[in-house]
C-alpha cells in the first residue's frame, strides 16, 4: 500500500512537470516567434530604408547635375532634373523591387539654393526656384505614395500590417575655383597666315582680310576698321573722287592696289593677284600701275626711268627704289625739273642729281598706325629688305613666288610674322587673328555661362607663351577674365608654348589665400600647338617641354585638381593633351576644321564646360 502512494506521489510530480515545461515551451515560442518577427520585419526595414536612401542619393545627385544644363532650349534645368530624378527612382530597386514613379510634387522634389554656413563650416539647404544649385529628393513607401508601405510579416501576430518608411537627400552644384590657362604662343595666328593657306581645307580661306579690315586706319584711331563705305574709318584713296573707299589702312601705291584677290585653300595663285606688285632685286621693272602712280605724284620721266632700273642695285639702291616705288618715301633727287623743284626745295636739300637713288636723298613719308615717321621708317625698312627679300619666312616657305610681291597683304602678314608681339604691333591685340578670335570668343561664352548659372565659382587667368604669367586673380566678377584675354594677342609676350609654365600658374593661384577650401579645383588648358619649353626655359625643345607639362600636370592632381583640356587646329599635340585630362580625371576635347567650323566647335565646348559642374551630397 504504501508502495502505490510513493509511486503516484512521484507520477503526479511528472504530470507537473511537464505541464511546466509545456507552459515554459509556449511562452518560449512566443519569445521566439517575437524575435524572429523583430529579426527578419526589422531586418526588412532596415535594408528597404537603406535602399530607399541609396534611392534618395543617386536621384538627389542625378537630378542635381541637370540643374546646370541649358543644352535644351525647350526644356529649363529644373524640368529636367524633376525628370531625371524620376528616372533614378525608377531605375533603383527597394527591397528587391522597382520602385514606382513617385508623385513628383514640391515635397517630393524641392529645388533651392546651397548657403555656406560659417559655423559649420558645411551647407544649408535654402528653398527657392530661383537660379537652383540645389535639389532635395524625398523617396517614400507609404499609403500617399506609388510605392505603397514596406509589407511586414512575422509582425502580423501583434497587428503590424506595413511600415512606412522614407529617405531624403539633398545634392549640390560644387563651387568651383577654375583656372583657365590660355595659350598665347605666336601660332595663334596661324589661320589667318599666308605661310598656312594652303594647308587650310578646300574651299576655306585665311582671314588676312579680316585681319585687315580690323587694323586702325590712321584716319580715325579710335575706329577699328569699316564694314561698309559710309564708315569714317576707311582709308580715302588719293586718285580722284571716283577712287572706292578701303575698309583697311593702306599706303603709298598700296591705296590703288586695294586688297586683291581673297586668298582660298591651296587654289590661290599669287602672281595672279592683282593687289600684289613684283619689285624684284637685281632687275629693272616694268609695271604700268607704279608707273602711273609716280607719275601722279609729280616725279619726271627721268626721275621714273631711274627708280624703274636696276643700274645700282649693286651699290644697294633697291631697297630705295622699292621705298620710292610704293610711295612710302619720296626722291628728292636733284635732278632738274624734277619732283623736288615743283615742291619748292632747295638745290641744298635735293641729292646729287643722277640716277642713284641714296638713302639721303629720301624723305621717308608714310606712317604705320599712330607710329613717328622715324619709328614708321624702321618698321618699312624692316619690311622691304629684312622680310620681303628673303626666304626663311613662312610665306616664302609656302609659296616662293611671295618674294618680292609687295602690298597690303604681304605687309600685313609680316606684322602677323615678324612683329606679333604686343610691345611691337599692340594693334594686333584687337583684330581678329586666329584661331586666338576663336579662343577669345569661346572664353567669353564660358564667362557667360558661369554668369547665368549664378554657382558661386571664381575664374582666374594664366597665359603662357615663351614664359608663364598670371594674369587676373580668381574673382566672380567674371568679365575681368573675358575683357583681360581680349586685351591680349598671340605671341603677346613672346611666341613659345610653355604649357608647363602655365599649368604651374595655375597650381599657384588654386593654392593661393584667394581659393576656397569648400571649392573644387579645376584647370581649363588651352593650345593650338606643342608644349616646347622646358622646366629650365629652353625654347625648341618638343620632347623636354612635353615632359614638362606633364610633371606639372601629375603635381596639380596630386593636389586634387581635376583638369580638362580644348586644343585646336591640326597642328596641336592631341596626344600629349589626353594624357594631361586622363591623369586630372578631366576630358580632352579638340577642334577643327574650317576657321568657321572650329569656332563654332570651341564655343559649344566651353559652354558644355561652363556648366560641367560637380555635385556632391550635402544631405
Amino acid at each position: 500500500m504504501r508502495s502505490n502512494s510513493r509511486l503516484r506521489g512521484r507520477c503526479g510530480r511528472s504530470d507537473r512537470r511537464r505541464g511546466l515545461v509545456a507552459v515554459q515551451i509556449a511562452v518560449a515560442m512566443t519569445l521566439i516567434i517575437g524575435f524572429a518577427a523583430l529579426t527578419i520585419d526589422v531586418g526588412a526595414m532596415y535594408n528597404a530604408k537603406a535602399d530607399l536612401q541609396r534611392t534618395a542619393d543617386a536621384a538627389a545627385l542625378a537630378a542635381a547635375s541637370k540643374l546646370a544644363d541649358y543644352s535644351d532650349p525647350s526644356q529649363s534645368p529644373q524640368e529636367l532634373a524633376r525628370a531625371e530624378a524620376a528616372r533614378f527612382t525608377r531605375e533603383n530597386r527597394v527591397y528587391g523591387q522597382e520602385v514606382a514613379e513617385m508623385t513628383l510634387d514640391s515635397t517630393d522634389v524641392e529645388f533651392g539654393r546651397a548657403v555656406f554656413n560659417a559655423q559649420t563650416g558645411g551647407y544649408d539647404f535654402v528653398p527657392g526656384n530661383t537660379l537652383p544649385d540645389a535639389v532635395r529628393v524625398r523617396v517614400r513607401m507609404n499609403e500617399e505614395s506609388a510605392n505603397r508601405a514596406l509589407t511586414l510579416y512575422f509582425a502580423r501576430i501583434f497587428g503590424r500590417n506595413q511600415k512606412d518608411l522614407e529617405a531624403e537627400a539633398v545634392a549640390m552644384l560644387v563651387p568651383r575655383d577654375i583656372a583657365i590657362v590660355a595659350d598665347l604662343s605666336g601660332s595663334h595666328t596661324d589661320d589667318s597666315e599666308l605661310g598656312y593657306y594652303n594647308k587650310m581645307a578646300d574651299g576655306s580661306a585665311i582671314n588676312l582680310y579680316n585681319v585687315w579690315d580690323d587694323l586702325p586706319t590712321g584716319i580715325d584711331s579710335a575706329d577699328p576698321g569699316g564694314t561698309d563705305s559710309a564708315d569714317p574709318g576707311f582709308t580715302e584713296l588719293g586718285f580722284g573722287s571716283s577712287a572706292p573707299l578701303l575698309p583697311g589702312p593702306a599706303w603709298g601705291v598700296m591705296k590703288e592696289l586695294g586688297f586683291g584677290t581673297q586668298v582660298v585653300d591651296a587654289a590661290y595663285d599669287p602672281t595672279a593677284d592683282a593687289g600684289l606688285v613684283r619689285l624684284p632685286q637685281y632687275q629693272s621693272w616694268n609695271d604700268a600701275t607704279i608707273e602711273n602712280y609716280l607719275a601722279n605724284q609729280g616725279y619726271i620721266p627721268e626721275e621714273i626711268n631711274a627708280i624703274m632700273s636696276n643700274a645700282y642695285d649693286g651699290d644697294g639702291a633697291w631697297d630705295e627704289r622699292v621705298a620710292v616705288a610704293l610711295g612710302l618715301a619720296r626722291w628728292d633727287s636733284g635732278i632738274p625739273g624734277g619732283l623736288w623743284q615743283q615742291l619748292g626745295l632747295s638745290p641744298s636739300q635735293a641729292g646729287n642729281g643722277n640716277d642713284w637713288l641714296g638713302s639721303g636723298e629720301l624723305t621717308w613719308q608714310e606712317t604705320f598706325g599712330e607710329r613717328s615717321i622715324n619709328e614708321s621708317k624702321v618698321i618699312w625698312q624692316d619690311y622691304i629688305d629684312n622680310y620681303m627679300n628673303k626666304t626663311w619666312s613662312q610665306m616664302y616657305r609656302a609659296n616662293s613666288a611671295f618674294r618680292y610681291r609687295f602690298g597690303i597683304k604681304t605687309f600685313v602678314n609680316y606684322l602677323l610674322e615678324r612683329r606679333p608681339r604686343h610691345s611691337e604691333t599692340p594693334e594686333l591685340a584687337n583684330v581678329r587673328t586666329q584661331p586666338m578670335q576663336a579662343v577669345k570668343d569661346a572664353v567669353s561664352h564660358l564667362v557667360t555661362t558661369v554668369t547665368d548659372l549664378n554657382g558661386d565659382d571664381q575664374l582666374s587667368l594664366e597665359v603662357y607663351d615663351t614664359g608663364a604669367y598670371h594674369e587676373v586673380d580668381l574673382t566672380k566678377n567674371y568679365y575681368e577674365i573675358s575683357n583681360r584675354l581680349n586685351d591680349m594677342q598671340a605671341a603677346h609676350y613672346d611666341v613659345w608654348t610653355n604649357m608647363g609654365g602655365g599649368i604651374l600658374r595655375a597650381r599657384e593661384e588654386l593654392s593661393s589665400a584667394r581659393a576656397r577650401p569648400t571649392a573644387r579645383k579645376v584647370i581649363f588648358l588651352l593650345t593650338d600647338g606643342n608644349a616646347n619649353v622646358t622646366a629650365t626655359g629652353e625654347t625648341g625643345n618638343n620632347s623636354g617641354g612635353a615632359a614638362y607639362a606633364e610633371d606639372q600636370a601629375a603635381a596639380a592632381v596630386s593636389e586634387g585638381i581635376r583638369i580638362f583640356c580644348v586644343s585646336v587646329g591640326f597642328s596641336a599635340d592631341q596626344e600629349i593633351m589626353q594624357e594631361i585630362a586622363d591623369m586630372g580625371s578631366g576630358a580632352h576635347f579638340h577642334a577643327e576644321g574650317t576657321i568657321d567650323a572650329y569656332s563654332a566647335q570651341l564655343e559649344q565646348i566651353f559652354q558644355s564646360l561652363g556648366g560641367a559642374r560637380p555635385v556632391e551630397l550635402i544631405r
